[in-house]
């Protein structure tokens, strides 16, 4: 049977974050309002809010035998196993990238996993257990052809 890890992540749950992002969003707008009027005011807020989305909404993480699923309200991303070739163990995750060295295409390419209360351990080793197993088969594979 396959196994399979399922965690959800909000990262607003913060205090000190929380606090931050109000008081960054809620002081720009204000600053707004004063230079350039209440429509610019209001423009600024839903565009800080829209970019922001990921920090006030939930993102649920599935990882199984398939790959990578990310969940989160308005969309959904899966990514198999054979496009990473690099783990990286981050202050606040798990950063997989596509790359088996560092490159400056990292933070574009990657993704990360954020961590908040779950078994850190034990999803960065199920996590390395699939990218090397899935890098092996690549070399075995690649050696056969040769």
């Amino acid at each position: 049977m396959s196994e399979r890890i399922t965690w959800k992540v909000l990262p607003a749950r913060n205090k000190k974050k929380l606090v931050i992002f109000l008081s960054t969003v809620i002081g720009f707008s204000i600053l707004v309002l004063f230079v350039a009027g209440i429509y610019w005011a209001l423009f600024s807020l839903l565009v800080l809010l829209g970019s922001l989305f990921q920090f006030y909404t939930y993102t649920e993480y599935t990882l199984d035998d398939e790959g990578v699923t990310i969940k989160r309200p308005l969309y959904t991303v899966k990514k198999p196993w054979s496009e990473f070739k690099r783990v990286v163990e981050t202050q606040t995750g798990i950063f997989l990238s596509p790359f088996s060295f560092p490159s400056r295409l990292d933070s574009f390419r990657g993704v990360h996993l954020l961590i908040e209360n779950e078994d850190r351990e034990k999803i960065l080793e199920f996590i390395k257990g699939k990218i090397h197993n899935d890098s092996e088969r690549e070399n075995r594979e690649t050696e056969r052809t040769n």
